[in-house]
């Protein structure tokens, strides 16, 4: 009896074992996956400041008119504020938009850098170049944000066919810079758009909608598709999941 008692208590004592190095396992795993998320996080986003509101020429700024985004390193610039000391209580030169990346030139009394002549040209990656297309936007333009991926969707009308088709023409791509946010007049709106078959005395489309002028990244083959389906029709953008590996 005390040599089954002493086999249970071995087996027992092994479970236990095992038990606790699986747990150890598990954390240790989701440690080292914390850990790489964050490096990668750190290495490819830089913080800067931008502006929570509107904020008109002659303004001094607030601490409560300013936020912070991180943005792709790719388009990092020295130009841009990351630090509230900088610019808090000073005078703005020129209307800072909502939303807008806080740069040093439209600031008064903030030191010049020595690199304020760098351009933009130098943080465009290799092989790829920088494409602003205006994208016909449906809905609460706070909801889009630099940094967001989304898909770019072609409507346009098919003369052959008589019918209005849609296709994604770009895929799970990043805003670089939103450059403009302007309401979309009624001509703007029909004018070269597949769309224009659905506006009429008739009944149509009433909503109010907005063009956002968005910057991307892309390649030759994507520029040559982009301008090609704005000549076809309108663009429309779909927000898609975008996670830091």
């Amino acid at each position: 009896m005390n040599r089954v008692s002493l086999i249970f208590k071995q087996k027992f004592i092994s479970i236990i074992f095992i038990i606790i190095a699986l747990i150890g396992g598990v954390l240790i795993y989701f440690y080292i996956s914390n850990i790489r998320s964050s490096s990668a996080e750190d290495t490819y986003s830089k913080e800067v400041l931008i502006a929570k509101e509107e904020i008109s020429k002659g303004s001094e700024i607030q601490i409560e008119m300013i936020g912070r985004q991180k943005i792709s390193s790719n388009i990092f610039s020295n130009n841009f504020v990351s630090n509230e000391s900088e610019i808090i209580g000073k005078e703005v030169k020129d209307t800072i938009l909502k939303g807008e990346i806080i740069s040093r030139d439209k600031i008064t009394g903030i030191d010049d850098l020595s690199d304020k002549n760098l351009k933009f040209s130098t943080y465009i990656p290799l092989n790829k170049k920088a494409a602003t297309i205006p994208i016909t936007y449906w809905g609460d333009v706070s909801l889009i944000n630099i940094g967001d991926k989304v898909d770019v969707i072609s409507t346009y009308y098919e003369k052959d066919s008589s019918n209005l088709k849609s296709e994604i023409v770009l895929g799970e791509e990043e805003i670089i810079i939103i450059s403009k946010r302007l309401t979309q007049s009624d001509e703007n709106k029909t004018q070269n758009s597949g769309l224009s078959i659905l506006s009429s005395d008739t009944g149509g489309i009433k909503d109010e909608s907005k063009i956002l002028y968005l910057t991307f990244y892309l390649s030759e083959e994507e520029i040559t598709a982009i301008f090609g389906a704005i000549e076809k029709g309108n663009l429309n953008i779909a927000l898609c999941s975008s996670k830091i590996f």
